[in-house]
């Protein structure tokens, strides 16, 4: 398994190349230009371009050639990814599947995090989160089409089953053609087609288990492919489909400080100090599961023409079970408080003891479950001068949730707090400082369960029609031209909140017969002692499976909740976009030139309905818009020497603010003991965020299959969306309200560089080493909506990759390295803490083996997360601890084949 930087190509791109005759990739239009600096930039550089849509694949002869020789495993797909790079028109790079169901990582969005400038987050025993150059603004399309989960506005790639991929391209400059929307660039994944794989017929797949260290679970995982073409008498045609089984169970658990008060010290009523509300810890088991599948067939009645027919599903289910144990430190009193220590130097409370504290037991119960299909009919047709090419797309996807969680309460005789680390301690005594069975369902009483539920839908039809015409020999080479139209609805309904006990008596978690269980422990697995690592909670499947029975005990209406106005929206977007990007070529002096100019004008026609507070009634709204925007685009590639290549690229993009952040819902709690009164909701006045985008690359091929890069970017942003908490007055009452807002006018500016080489002229078996190694630096903010310039979220300054691989024989691994700097994560914090979340420095070790038994199977082990890769954050500053998470690790074994 391997990250590399473009798509393999043939066996014969592993040999010695010139840069002007480097092998072309099996390539998105966008690339159908000549090899960067070309001097003759000649058909090759004017070849069919993409739709207005977005990039397609390249032609299918040139596809089948590329499977039928490429070489496999880490060194031949490292090798000929380099040298496809060099064929690229953008600044781009990729990871590639080794063979057939053998796609670096376990999934794409793991495989993303090794490429240069790439970063992801990381939880739920995967990654997730994808950000470009320390942005999350992507558009992620399959084969080139828009893709999407129920309302939002692209995919989970965690989704994406990375065993039916044969490439992840990542391009972080933008052409006319690309589907507008993504500021950070696009991730265009690829699946394979049947003409992708030799004739004859293939057959493969893989069969293994993944366990997961805390949660001590093990889940079978599998795939299967099967494809084949062949001479119908009436053309070629062909035909594949997929299956995929993938499953990740685990435990984590996190110990937190939750916002910070300045209250009166309970032990000295002189002076007042930082009082955390809350601290505790949560446990969260859950299991991803993902069933998928697809099918493709093709058919070229002619050598010049083919028609196609994709489709895709995916079914996402997680049962998250998540445990809380909190003292309630807000309450603490002169009556009751033993003692307070301070943080040294300041006045931040680090050590509180204190009797008869109300502690909470809360259990979580969720089940969510997702589908998303999407089908696709399309064709080519070529000739000399022309090639024109047209597909229209469906894409339907739903999400719905369900959730029960219920609050149990006691009070702890002497509960002793400490803060004084990176992770808080809890202990509870009896009042005489015996040990006090937190475990006994008997002493906890249920105050109260919340009761919700949530159903997301989108849907999209789209059409694109392109066409590339050859323009000849002189400056202009090319031009592409191209359509697309899209109809795109999302809607989302929902009902719950907080139910109260109106039974008039109490209920105790030991008198309801199946309801009490006891949290599994190895809280923080070993990282920190919390201190209480057992407690009562309630049973997940109560939850879910006996939901009225609860309601019943509680006194309330039994059945679902009724849907809630407030959570209600109905939104339909129309785009019309339209694109001309001309190619051209000339020498400077020595010095080939090649490149591309192009506008894409895009409309967009929108309706948003859903229910706005006015004057503290909910009451239905719909706001219209509509919008125009001329996005131009220009790249320039320099053949400074036949194994250096300078690009240039400028470009103006845009990004769409998501469905939920346009709903102009508002949800609002009053104050209670612990808490501020304060509200959340979302926008519907959100503006698009705007980029003018610079870049430059400078890569070197200094050997075959080697390179050395280092790249420079700038994004000047206007109306960048975060979340930010302000004050808002509602029937007299100040709520502390957090809002998706527009910023003012930011930047984000940075470098990144990249080395990948195999290290051949080393004797006997140390020449199959390896590496691959990249760092990229960011420095990103803007301002405010209140006018100060503050840091982009989610924005690692600093993020390292160092990857050692090893391929002899029959044996290959790779040794993966991640270091992701601190970064801010929110602003939207409540309390008088620093309002800023700042994550902490995070890094991850993963390993993979591989050995062939034979040309036809294969046995693997992977393991993620050797290191433990905690996780950490605070209030603006470490001194206002916030978060300590533990992460689970996961070790996957099993085997492959090929037929």
């Amino acid at each position: 398994m391997t990250i590399a930087t473009s798509l393999a190509s043939t066996a014969a791109a592993a040999q010695p190349t010139p840069l002007a005759q480097a092998p072309q990739a099996d390539a998105t239009p966008a690339e159908h230009a000549a090899p960067a600096g070309s001097a003759a930039a000649s058909e090759a550089a004017d070849a069919p371009q993409a739709s207005a849509g977005a990039p397609a694949q390249a032609g299918d002869d040139t596809v089948q050639q590329l499977d039928a020789v490429q070489v496999r495993g880490v060194r031949g797909s490292v090798e000929d990814a380099v040298d496809a790079k060099r064929s690229r028109a953008d600044i781009s790079d990729s990871i590639v599947a080794e063979d057939v169901g053998k796609l670096p990582d376990n999934s794409v969005a793991a495989a993303l995090q090794r490429v240069t400038g790439v970063q992801v987050s990381r939880g739920g025993a995967e990654a997730s989160g994808v950000l470009v150059r320390g942005l999350p603004n992507i558009v992620t399309t399959f084969n080139g089409r828009n893709i999407f989960t129920a309302s939002g506005r692209g995919m989970a790639l965690q989704d994406i089953p990375a065993e039916m991929l044969q490439a992840v391209d990542v391009y972080k400059t933008s052409g006319a053609e690309f589907v507008e929307g993504g500021i950070a660039g696009v991730v265009d994944v690829r699946l394979r087609r049947p003409f992708d794989l030799e004739p004859g017929g293939t057959v493969a797949g893989s069969l293994g288990a993944t366990y997961g260290d805390q949660a001590e679970d093990t889940k079978p995982i599998g795939t299967l492919t099967a494809a084949n073409s062949w001479d119908s008498g009436y053309g070629r045609m062909g035909v594949l489909g997929s299956v995929s089984l993938q499953q990740r169970p685990f435990q984590e658990s996190t110990a937190f400080n939750d916002i910070y008060t300045l209250v009166d010290n309970p032990a000295d009523p002189s002076e007042q100090v930082f009082l955390s509300n809350k601290i505790g810890a949560n446990l969260t088991r859950n299991n991803h599961k993902r069933r998928s599948a697809n099918f493709s067939f093709q058919w070229a009645p002619t050598d010049n023409s083919e028609l196609y027919f994709d489709t895709f599903y995916v079914n996402y289910e997680g049962r998250n079970h998540v445990n809380f144990f909190m003292p309630l430190t807000g309450l603490v009193t002169g009556d009751t408080v033993e003692s307070v220590t301070l943080r040294p130097g300041t006045n931040i409370v680090e050590g509180i003891s204190a009797r008869d504290l109300e502690i909470v037991s809360s259990t979580q119960a969720h089940k969510q479950t997702s589908d998303t299909v999407q089908l696709a009919l399309g064709g080519t047709w070529e000739n000399d001068r022309v090639e024109l090419s047209s597909e229209l797309a469906y894409t339907w996807s739903t999400n719905k949730s369900r959730a029960m969680t219920l609050d149990f309460t006691t009070d702890g005789p002497l509960v002793h707090v400490d803060s004084s680390g990176d992770a808080p301690n809890v202990q509870v005594t009896g009042a005489d400082g015996s040990p006090y069975d937190v475990t006994d369902p008997s002493i906890w009483a249920l105050s109260q369960y919340y009761d919700d539920w949530a159903r997301q839908r989108g849907i999209e039809l789209a059409w694109r029609g392109d066409a590339t015409f050859q323009l000849g020999d002189g400056f202009f080479r090319a031009l592409d031209a191209g359509l697309r139209a899209s109809r795109r609805t999302a809607t989302a309904v929902g009902g719950g909140g907080v139910r109260d006990n109106l039974s008039g008596s109490p209920v105790f978690l030991d008198q309801v017969p199946g309801l009490a269980t006891i949290t599994p422990g190895n809280v923080l697995d070993g990282a920190r002692d919390f201190g209480t690592d057992r407690w009562a909670a309630s049973s997940y499947d109560f939850h879910i499976q006996r939901s009225d029975r609860i309601r019943e005990l509680m006194g309330q209406p039994l059945g679902r909740p009724d849907e809630n106005p407030a959570l209600y929206f109905d939104n339909e977007e129309k785009n019309y976009a339209a694109y001309l990007q001309l190619h051209y070529g000339f020498a400077l002096g020595s010095v080939p030139v090649d490149g591309r100019v192009g506008v894409r004008a895009t409309r967009l026609e929108s309706s948003l309905n859903g229910t706005s507070t006015i004057d503290g009634e909910q009451v239905p709204s719909q706001f219209e818009k509509t919008r125009t925007e001329i996005l131009p685009s220009f790249s320039a590639n320099l053949s400074l020497h036949e194994d250096v290549v300078l690009r240039l690229a400028a470009s103006q993009t845009i990004s769409l603010p998501s469905f939920g952040n346009l709903n102009p819902q508002l949800a609002l709690f009053e104050s209670t003991d612990t808490l501020p009164a304060r509200g959340s909701g979302g926008n519907p006045d959100l503006d698009p965020i705007t980029s003018d985008n610079f870049d430059a690359s400078l890569e070197w091929y200094f050997q075959p299959g080697s390179l050395l890069s280092l790249a420079v970017f700038r994004r000047d942003i206007d109306g960048y969306i975060q979340s930010y908490a302000d004050d808002e007055v509602i029937d007299g009452v100040t709520y502390s309200i957090t809002r998706p807002r527009n910023t003012g006018e930011g930047r984000l500016q940075g470098a990144e560089i990249g080395y990948t080489q195999f290290y051949d002229f080393l004797p006997g078996w140390l020449s199959g080493f390896g590496t691959q190694l990249n760092y990229t630096w960011i420095d990103a903010e803007a301002e405010s909506p209140t006018g100060e310039m503050q840091p982009l979220a989610q924005v690692s300054r600093n993020a390292f990759n160092a990857v050692l691989m090893y391929q002899l024989d029959r044996f290959s691994a790779r040794l993966a390295y991640n270091r992701r700097g601190a970064f801010t994560s929110s602003f939207s914090a409540s309390g008088d803490q620093p309002g800023e979340v700042r994550e902490g420095d995070q890094e991850w070790l993963d390993v993979a083996l591989n050995y062939d038994l034979n040309d036809n199977m294969a046995l693997f082990a992977e393991a993620t997360n050797l290191l433990g890769g905690n996780t950490y954050n605070y209030f603006g500053d470490p001194s206002y601890p916030r978060d300590f998470a533990s992460r689970e690790r996961t070790y996957t074994v099993g085997f492959r084949f090929r037929l």
